[in-house]
């Protein structure tokens, strides 16, 4: 009996990193991927549901680093233990995505690849879904295949991608080529950019055949496909843990975008609006989450004179404002933080100070 196409496809949930932007809730030990924060399922286990539609939980894989693996087993016991893969350390998504190809391709040679961030928001997911079919679609044609968020507002947040010709038309869903990779804009050009038509927010969310990527692989980041080689020989060996571990200290940082993406000529993008969100900062959180009647954001326990549109998360004790508008704060055990709105994505800057200072607890 042939192969339904459904078979070959898998999902690779990227799940490292530590949220910094998130401090203090989210921390080295407990990051923001593993945490509750838009309902009472983490963020790692509501992009699993989100899929689990469209896939079976064993075609599911996390890459997550080594010390998170037992809190992402436990979050997720539909997904076979084995899918939860160890990244050594942090070296970049071009590596982290080839470790986790690695696994899928040793599962399945033919596999058509969808590739996650562990902490996005989608507002839409039956439409979300239907995107990544479409898109799975498209990656059987030999692309590699992103997904454009339709902008609606001029965000300097995220990078931006610049379509080129359309290549196909799926129904009402277009294809376009990707004419440019654009890095994070002032306010000025953003603004020029939503007023092109042309112009999308980069959502690191990815589609491709894992044939197709490692051509890519091998063509643009040749030592790190030979890396990747070496490592994939003994997957499933005695030899994996040391392999493993003496390959990966000598990778060198590159994200998939600059290392592949800006580079390959066989990139499409699908122009999408499923009420995507990168949850990146508080203020993401402030802009996601219901308000009350003055819109503000609470998270525990608030007394508010004169408190309007600001973010109060305080979970195990009453805290009280008055004349704070656009203001987030953040009260945890050992740490709080008190910030304007529009300056919560340098807070940040606040972990990497507590790191220069060793105050590791903090962190």
């Amino acid at each position: 009996m042939p192969r339904r196409k459904t078979d070959s496809l898998y999902a690779l949930i990227l799940a490292g990193g530590t949220g910094t932007r998130l401090w203090p809730h989210s921390r080295r030990n407990r990051p923001k991927q593993l945490l509750p924060l838009i309902s009472k399922r983490t963020m790692l286990q509501e992009t699993v549901d989100r899929i689990l539609p469209i896939l079976p939980a064993d075609h599911i894989f996390v890459v997550t680093n080594a010390s998170f693996a037992a809190m992402a087993r436990a979050q997720l016991p539909m997904v076979p233990r084995q899918n939860i893969i160890r990244e050594p350390e942090g070296h970049g998504t071009a590596p982290c995505i080839g470790l986790g190809g690695l696994h899928i391709q040793k599962r399945d040679p033919d596999a058509v690849m969808l590739s996650l961030h562990a902490d996005h928001f989608i507002a839409r997911p039956a439409d979300f879904r239907r995107v990544l079919r479409d898109a799975a679609r498209v990656a059987r044609e030999g692309y590699l295949v992103t997904l454009g968020i339709q902008p609606n507002q001029p965000e300097t947040g995220y990078g931006y991608i610049q379509r080129g010709e359309l290549v196909e038309q799926l129904g009402a869903q277009p294809v376009y080529r990707v004419a440019h990779f654009l890095e994070k804009p002032d306010e000025a050009t953003a603004l020029r950019f939503v007023a092109s038509g042309e112009h999308y927010w980069n959502s690191g969310i990815f589609a491709w055949k894992l044939t197709t990527l490692w051509e890519e692989y091998a063509r643009y980041q040749p030592k790190l496909f030979e890396q990747l080689q070496t490592i994939g020989k003994v997957l499933g060996t005695r030899r994996e843990k040391t392999t493993l571990a003496r390959v990966w200290g000598k990778i060198k940082n590159e994200t998939i975008d600059v290392g592949i993406m800006e580079k390959s000529a066989r990139v499409v993008t699908l122009p999408i609006d499923v009420g995507w969100s990168d949850v990146g900062s508080w203020a993401t959180l402030l802009d996601l989450l219901p308000g009350d009647h003055a819109r503000n954001v609470v998270v525990g326990a608030h007394l508010g004179v004169d408190t309007t549109s600001s973010l109060i998360y305080s979970p195990h004790r009453l805290i009280a404002t008055i004349g704070l508008k656009d203001v987030v704060v953040v009260d945890t055990e050992d740490a709080l933080l008190v910030c304007p709105k529009d300056r919560a994505q340098e807070v940040k800057q606040i972990v990497e100070t507590l790191k220069r200072a060793r105050k590791q607890k903090y962190v």
